[in-house]
């Protein structure tokens, strides 16, 4: 019968081979990879000269190294979400909150 504890050991060990294999080339890796400026218009289906007009008003995320324009995904994926429309729910929600908040005398 084999040590329980070397078999424990031998499963860690490739547990953490295949973590290490999942942090080198898995999804998140590409998900922390730069985007250049295609990259960008690619990924959000916009031309790239709508992707320069946001970059020169500094309305879009990004970074400049020298005349080479990058962009991390995951703040890009913030910049898209950060402007959600409110349901009628959520402004229904918000009065009611209000109301409760700020009663009248």
């Amino acid at each position: 019968m084999e040590n329980p504890f070397e078999l424990i050991l031998e499963r860690l060990d490739r547990i953490e081979k295949a973590i290490e294999k999942l942090n080198a080339s898995g999804p998140l890796a590409q998900f922390n990879d730069p985007m250049d400026i295609k990259d960008l218009a690619t990924y959000l289906k916009m031309s790239v000269s709508a992707i320069y007009k946001f970059t020169s008003t500094d309305t879009i995320p990004h970074y400049k190294n020298g005349k080479r324009l990058y962009f991390k995904k995951e703040e890009i994926n913030q910049w898209i979400f950060s402007n959600k429309n409110k349901t009628t729910d959520d402004i229904d929600r918000e009065a009611n909150e209000y109301i409760r908040k700020h009663p009248r005398h």
